[in-house]
């Protein structure tokens, strides 16, 4: 799936995959700093993330797993954090 870029389906240096509950593939996109989200035959279908520091942003996102409720998980180096995400994001 994708390409390389910082379009939607696009991605640089992508570094983990999860799939939730749903089937749907969450996309670790550490070079945009962000997650994306498809259907598990690959049809985009929303992405979450910016870079920074705030709640909902990354800096050198590294690991992502979701829980059987549909939580996402993000590890990030340079913040030294872990965030989590709601199914609905």
């Amino acid at each position: 799936w994708g390409s390389q870029g910082a379009g939607n389906s696009q991605f640089v240096n992508p570094s983990a995959v999860a799939v939730d509950p749903s089937g749907n593939v969450c996309v670790l996109d550490s070079g945009n700093n962000r997650v994306q989200k498809f259907t598990s035959d690959g049809t985009f279908l929303t992405t979450w993330g910016s870079s920074g520091k705030g709640n909902g942003q990354f800096s050198s996102p590294y690991g992502i797993a979701i829980d059987s409720s549909g939580n996402v998980y993000i590890t990030e180096n340079d913040n030294d954090r872990i965030q989590v995400f709601s199914p609905n994001t």
